[in-house]
């Protein structure tokens, strides 16, 4: 008998077994496919990976010509194989963390035949007092379509590529390989990046017909096949076709044994993360929530791992911050619906920003009626970085007269943080240079 059966190995599932499993529980792991989910296998880590990849070939000419250098950088195919090899290491990296704690490692899909009774494939019963779901996402793809995370683990560059979605997904995977010499059209139904700002959707549409990506907004696709997408306004044909339009959550096999609310979005939970029923939780892509990313995964997992051994932690959504991994980045945290006055300010006016020749994108901060940090956006390169410092101000509720008299090293980018908060203060003496 286990203390806790995890269904899944992704970012949420084997953070969620190691925590336990430190904590001296029974843990029993049960992971069908392999370890560390889509965000390391299939999503954050090669698609990363080959954005790194793409912003360098990019930014190597770039930086060269700005500082007055003669650089020469080629694409080579041993970036996928390289891309592979980081992939792998990580993937048995999560499933170490859980076998070096103490847990025990199932294959398979982990079917729910009973209340405290699950069943691999291969019909081994695992016996459990409490069950923690973490069993993910796939994505919604046309039979015959390329998906997102087929896309970023293809071996080769595709001549031509057509890319349904304008979310964070479709148009990473676009600028990628258009960075990497692919000829891309991106479709959308409605404008890229629903949901993000205006200012940050300029930036990128910028970057992206800069990088030669054909945007093709406001285009209803009827239906799409291995090298045609076919839309309102035309047919369009490629060596690729990619479909980006999303993902759903993959229920577990006899779930509805337990008193589980399980809407179309996912499993409804608490911010304790626990379900209807007590003695089962839920994380991860799996859970109907606002934020699907591998860190929020991570949280979720460590917030259901306190819960459940009796130490009370609750999951805050607004503190936990968006990044997408385009050129520009863009990093959003918070809500701009709480604030009441924003503070900006423009990396072209950041001294270390002007030095490495980053000057596209800005710093936009959102305070309440009290002051305190409510919202914050961050468009530009290291944005991934900048965001976790306005992360911390909106958690710990800074208010923007603490933000602007914190000493921030000078030069670096991030003084467009403090610079922003300077502004509501008339501090900003940077923007005058």
């Amino acid at each position: 008998m286990y203390d806790v059966l995890v269904i899944g190995a992704g970012s949420a599932g084997y953070v969620a077994a190691s925590v336990l499993a430190r904590q001296k529980l029974n843990v029993a792991v049960v992971e069908k496919g392999k370890f560390g989910g889509t965000c390391v296998n299939s999503g954050c880590v090669p698609s990363i990976f080959l954005f790194d990849s793409s912003f360098m070939l990019s930014r190597w000419q770039e930086i060269g010509d700005y500082k007055g250098l003669d650089v020469k950088v080629d694409f080579s195919n041993s970036t996928f194989s390289k891309r592979d090899d980081v992939v792998s290491y990580l993937s048995s990296a999560g499933r170490s963390l859980i076998e070096n704690a103490g847990g025990h490692v199932y294959k398979g899909s982990g079917r729910i035949i009973d209340k405290g009774v699950a069943e691999t494939d291969e019909g081994e019963k695992i016996c459990f007092k409490k069950l923690i779901v973490a069993s993910g996402s796939v994505p919604k793809t046309p039979p015959g379509v390329m998906s997102e995370d087929e896309a970023v683990n293809l071996e080769y560059v595709p001549k031509d590529m057509i890319v349904v979605g304008g979310g964070y997904a479709g148009v990473e995977i676009a600028q990628i390989f258009s960075r990497l010499g692919s000829s891309v059209t991106l479709i959308t139904r409605s404008r890229i990046m629903k949901g993000f700002s205006e200012k940050a959707r300029e930036y990128l549409l910028q970057s992206l017909e800069f990088d030669g990506v054909q945007v093709k907004e406001f285009h209803e696709v009827k239906r799409m096949s291995e090298r045609e997408v076919y839309t309102e306004n035309g047919t369009f044909k490629g060596e690729v076709v990619v479909s980006a339009t999303g993902r759903t959550p993959l229920i577990p096999d006899g779930l509805k044994s337990y008193s589980i609310n399980v809407k179309e979005n996912g499993i409804i939970v608490r911010p304790t993360m626990m379900t209807d029923d007590p003695s089962v939780f839920a994380i991860g892509d799996v859970v109907d929530k606002p934020n699907k990313t591998a860190h929020s995964a991570m949280h979720e997992a460590i917030v259901a791992s306190y819960n459940l051994i009796g130490r009370k932690l609750e999951v805050k959504y607004n503190c936990i911050p968006q990044v997408v991994y385009t050129d520009p980045q863009i990093g959003v945290v918070g809500s701009a619906s709480h604030a009441v006055k924003f503070a900006e300010f423009p990396f072209n006016a950041v001294t270390r920003a002007t030095i490495a020749g980053m000057r596209d994108g800005e710093v936009r901060i959102g305070f309440n009626e009290k002051g305190e940090t409510v919202f914050g956006e961050v468009i530009g390169k290291n944005a991934e970085e900048l965001i976790n410092i306005i992360t911390l101000a909106v958690r710990h509720k800074i208010t923007a007269f603490e933000l602007a008299t914190t000493v921030f090293v000078h030069p670096s980018l991030s003084e467009g943080i403090s610079n922003a908060a300077k502004t509501m203060f008339d501090l900003d003496i940077d923007r005058f240079k």
